[in-house]
């Protein structure tokens, strides 16, 4: 009797190991599925995000419209143009260097832009772990921001998990500011001739572009000897930029490869050889241009700005839309 007892006793034992190991490894199966789950639900939220950021970034203006006017009202950020409504997938490049120039550290942790800082987290699902990249038309990286871009790595490279989002947009490289059309000397003018070209500068723009002028004539034009340029002023003493002809049928002012001081970022309004008084500012500027032509010849001026710390050479390309790629990046 005693024998069938130890039996029972292991019988028992055993079977309650065995369910003891079974609740163990179902915890653990339960466990794994729970974490799992939180993970996919992680994930579809992180790339959720990134989506409704990169529709809202390429196909809105932003609220308000005109954010970029006055970065600290902004609401919601949007990146496109505008022409009665949003341009979709038509990148404001204007718009690019304002959220570009409130990104960077002083900007980023300034206490006057706390509710436009606030709205920017808040889009993109209350984290600063986001990047925002363009690349031209052949994959190369035009611009890439994030908060702080200026001094601090972003940290994607370490992070757990990256949704990366594209979307398919075309854009200048530029803000396309003022024109002057075609400056023409007509048989019978005199020889040489003054113009002016008006443009506004809003706020904040000094800070988030780099100013250029563009002077182009006919690729085979002779006629055109040179165009002396003057920036707020009128045509006295030493001009600031001298386009000739010889020198090719477009140019870029300043031009950093002609003989020039070094520029950090480049633009008129680092060019330290204008006198502080004419330096631009914000509200209205102007261009006097002095024209020596023989008859029928031309030249046109463009004023542009391109965002800050970009390569000069690519403020050619604001005369012009161009193919290019619009990404967003989101971590955890």
């Amino acid at each position: 009797m005693s024998e069938r007892g130890q039996v029972f006793t292991l019988d028992m034992f055993f079977a309650l190991t065995l369910t003891a190991l079974v609740v163990s490894y179902s915890g653990l199966a339960l466990e794994q599925a729970r974490r799992q789950s939180e993970e996919y639900a992680l994930r579809y939220s992180l790339e959720r995000v990134a989506n409704d950021a990169a529709d809202a970034l390429a196909k809105t203006l932003g609220r308000p419209p005109n954010w970029e006017e006055n970065v600290e009202r902004l609401e919601t950020p949007g990146l496109t143009e505008e022409n009665v409504g949003a341009v979709q997938n038509t990148l404001s490049v204007g718009k690019f260097g304002q959220l570009m120039r409130l990104l960077n550290r002083d900007n980023w942790e300034a206490p006057a832009n706390s509710e436009a800082v606030k709205a920017v987290k808040e889009f993109f699902g209350w984290t600063e772990k986001f990047k925002i990249a363009v690349f031209d038309e052949n994959g190369v990286r035009l611009w890439d921001i994030w908060p702080r871009w200026d001094l601090v790595p972003s940290g994607v490279e370490n992070s757990f998990e990256v949704a990366v989002v594209r979307r398919s947009i075309v854009m200048r490289y530029g803000v396309f500011r003022a024109e002057s059309g075609r400056i023409v000397r007509y048989a019978g003018q005199p020889k040489q001739s003054t113009h002016t070209v008006y443009f506004d500068i809003y706020p904040g723009e000094l800070d988030a572009l780099d100013w250029y002028i563009i002077v182009r004539t006919g690729s085979g034009d002779e006629r055109v000897e040179s165009a002396k340029i003057f920036v707020n002023r009128a045509p006295n003493g030493d001009y600031d930029y001298h386009f000739r002809k010889v020198d090719a049928p477009e140019q870029i002012y300043p031009n950093p490869e002609l003989p020039a001081p070094k520029f950090k970022h480049g633009g008129i309004e680092n060019d330290a050889r204008i006198p502080a008084q004419y330096q631009l500012h914000e509200g209205t500027n102007f261009l006097s241009v002095v024209v020596h032509s023989g008859p029928g010849g031309w030249v046109q001026i463009f004023v542009v700005a391109i965002p800050a710390c970009t390569t000069w050479d690519r403020a050619g390309l604001a005369l012009y839309k161009n193919p290019a790629t619009l990404e967003v990046k989101l971590w955890r």
